[in-house]
């Protein structure tokens, strides 16, 4: 249950950073690519959990509760520069730029040993859901500018960092 809940942390973002998208053409497109992302980047972040946790076995889990935490404070301290989104990216670079922090949740999670197959699952599931949910009904969302969503997010990433390290 803990890596879905996970799963749903980590993805909360695409619907911060899609619903400021207008499109017009290749919104699927655009939430398969952040599907597949989102299914591959845990999976290699899993593989590189595992390695970490053998190579570090002694620190694994104080290492990914670091790693937990440290992702969340970024998402805390980020800023609101919507810059990259205004120009015409290629969907591939969109899905790239949201799907990247399931990578790093994955690795942590790898070096605890977690559930890989249902975080890997719900990421993916979750990530069409809001992916779609936001391209599609974006402007009835009227998510603004995210910062909530964001700083919801980047506490609860904190605070499951700091839970796995003891």
């Amino acid at each position: 249950m803990f890596e879905i809940f996970a799963a749903s942390v980590t993805t909360i973002d695409v619907v911060v950073v899609l619903s400021l998208l207008q499109l017009r053409k290749g919104r699927l497109v655009l939430a398969l690519w952040i599907t597949f992302l989102n299914f591959v980047l845990p999976f290699a972040g899993f593989v590189m959990g595992d390695w970490s946790a053998e190579l570090f076995s002694v620190w694994s889990h104080l290492l990914s509760g670091v790693l937990l935490a440290m992702i969340g404070i970024h998402m805390l301290l980020q800023d609101d520069d919507n810059s990259l989104l205004k120009r015409q990216l290629h969907p591939a670079v969109i899905a790239l730029a949201v799907s990247l922090d399931t990578f790093s949740v994955s690795v942590s999670f790898g070096m605890l040993q977690l559930n890989k197959l249902l975080f890997i699952f719900a990421a993916s599931f979750l990530s069409f859901i809001f992916s779609c949910l936001a391209l599609y009904f974006g402007r009835f969302l009227s998510v603004r500018n995210g910062k909530l969503l964001r700083i919801i997010a980047g506490v609860a990433l904190v605070v499951m960092g700091i839970l796995s390290c003891f």
